[in-house]
């Protein structure tokens, strides 16, 4: 049996049935053995997906609009909303398009401020 597992096989084998059984007792624990590592690389993915999420909330923390204090955040989306185009608004819809316009400008200065190797795929507001 050894010289069939140790070199390539060019023929017919002729098995016996205790080298049957053998093979199939080998094949049955080397399967039992890929069911062991792959649950270890679902629990390690559940891990790593858990561990990402923490690294998400800390570098949330970290996010330089979090330094901002609100009075000076308030007072950057006054002068971007109202006194866009040199008048105030009048309408609540063109008070909301305004700062619609002013959170996507926003949002569109923290996605460039994303690092490229990063891997996030979320923006931290």
């Amino acid at each position: 049996m050894a010289q069939y597992l140790s070199q390539r096989i060019e023929g017919p084998i002729w098995l016996e049935p205790t080298d049957i059984s053998f093979l199939r007792a080998r094949i049955s624990d080397v399967e039992t053995q890929v069911e062991k590592l792959q649950s270890q690389i679902s629990e390690l993915t559940h891990q790593k997906d858990a561990k990402l999420v923490e690294i998400a909330s800390l570098e949330n923390v970290l996010s330089p609009i979090r330094r901002v204090p609100p009075e000076i955040i308030s007072e950057i989306f006054d002068l971007h909303v109202f006194l866009k185009r040199g008048s105030r608004c009048t309408s609540i819809v063109s008070l909301n398009t305004r700062l619609f316009s002013a959170l996507c400008a926003w949002l569109g200065e923290r996605l460039l401020m994303l690092p490229l190797d990063s891997g996030q795929n979320y923006v931290c507001l």
